[in-house]
């Protein structure tokens, strides 16, 4: 995937959540196991197309949701927010980074969204200016007076809209210009129709609900137990060796070791690393990593595998597709191998955008027999699961 803007992500979380009835406010009521909060700022932090997020709280929730998003991946600023939605969004926009191209502005309650459904809003609104996450209404819509019916609205006309909703940072801009009454405004869209564009919609499903009342807790639940069912899970096995000579570097994992002795190779000859990157694209059916990164290519010559590594997790995230754990071993005589480790597996999760918990290494030896245990070179299996 090519990015060409800057996307900041805005996500509101300062309401009261009073129809839920609650001691606690509504961002942070727990869905299997995660904050309504978390579980929206990672779907932006997993999503590639965004760069930035703002989250806008309450200012006496601002120390509990620092705490709570203390391990998300992408940078996120925290901001006091208003009495009014419309005036946490405005809140939200002044704090966005100055590069921002494009801004979308989520609702925290619909904890539901996929990175799926942010790409395809924010795609629209790079084509349109401004692009809205919505559904077709699919029951038949009356117009009451009097408690009776007075006017049967075509159906086909009429969506349901929901967040994100993203637009230019000039459009968004001049919209907050024209101040209409906040109190008139219920979502973001009706600021920018109020100065005469038009905003696309996205059908982006019924999955992406908004949690409101304890009803719809346990629908957001049984959606999540039905992805995880239906997820598509894949396993693949990577394998790959190298020769130790004199006057190389050992790497391995992308730490530097010292040894008498470094591995042999076109770049900077990582074999846990390949390993990995080959189980990877093979998990995904994407070939090789002398497919994509060929020995013959000078751009390659001594490169660090971690960026080589970072590649492949693009292209295991453009096919769809989000590590799951990775299980690794690593065959050498020599040297120790167990003080690395996990820096080693620091080093796998930061660049994969996993927890270190799903990522195991492990180092053991031949006891002195085939070439690993002459010491001539040190070989790397590795099997991940991966799931779309």
């Amino acid at each position: 995937m090519i990015k060409n803007n800057f996307v900041t992500a805005i996500v509101l979380a300062a309401g009261s959540g009073s129809r839920m009835g609650l001691e606690i406010t509504k961002q942070r009521l727990c869905i299997l196991g995660e904050s309504l909060l978390k579980r929206s700022v990672k779907a932006f932090s997993n999503s590639d197309i965004i760069d930035f997020i703002v989250v806008v709280c309450r200012e006496n929730e601002i120390a509990w949701a620092k705490q709570e998003l203390c391990g998300i991946k992408k940078t996120v600023k925290i901001v006091s927010g208003g009495k009014t939605r419309a005036e946490s969004a405005r809140l939200g926009f002044a704090s966005i980074p100055g590069e921002t191209d494009f801004v979308a502005i989520h609702d925290a309650a619909r904890c539901l969204v996929t990175e799926r459904m942010i790409s395809d809003v924010v795609s629209a609104a790079e084509k349109h200016g401004a692009a809205t996450a919505a559904t077709p209404v699919v029951d038949t819509i009356k117009i009451a007076e009097g408690g009776f019916v007075f006017e049967t609205v075509p159906r086909d006309l009429l969506f349901s809209v929901q967040t994100p909703q993203v637009f230019s940072r000039e459009i968004y801009e001049s919209a907050l210009d024209a101040r209409p009454d906040d109190a008139l405004i219920t979502d973001d869209n009706m600021l920018v129709e109020n100065i005469g564009k038009r905003v696309f919609l996205v059908d982006t499903g019924r999955q992406n609900i908004k949690i409101t009342t304890a009803e719809d807790i346990k629908y957001a639940e049984y959606i999540l137990d039905r992805r995880e069912y239906v997820s598509e899970i894949r396993s693949g096995h990577g394998y790959d060796v190298h020769r130790l000579v004199e006057g190389r570097r050992l790497v391995l994992g992308g730490v530097e070791i010292t040894h008498t002795k470094g591995l042999l190779g076109h770049s900077d000859a990582d074999v846990l690393t390949h390993a990995v990157m080959d189980a990877l694209l093979g998990a995904c059916a994407l070939g090789d990593i002398g497919r994509h990164f060929p020995d013959t290519v000078k751009e390659y010559e001594g490169i660090s595998s971690l960026v080589l590594l970072k590649k492949v997790r693009e292209l295991v995230s453009d096919a769809g597709f989000d590590v799951v754990n990775i299980d690794a071993t690593i065959v050498a005589q020599r040297p120790k191998l167990s003080p690395y480790i996990n820096e080693m597996i620091a080093n796998f999760a930061e660049i994969l955008g996993i927890e270190q918990g799903r990522i195991n290494v492990k180092a053991t030896t031949e006891e002195h027999l085939g070439f690993t245990g002459r010491e001539e070179g040190i070989s790397a299996h590795a099997i991940v699961t991966v799931k779309k």
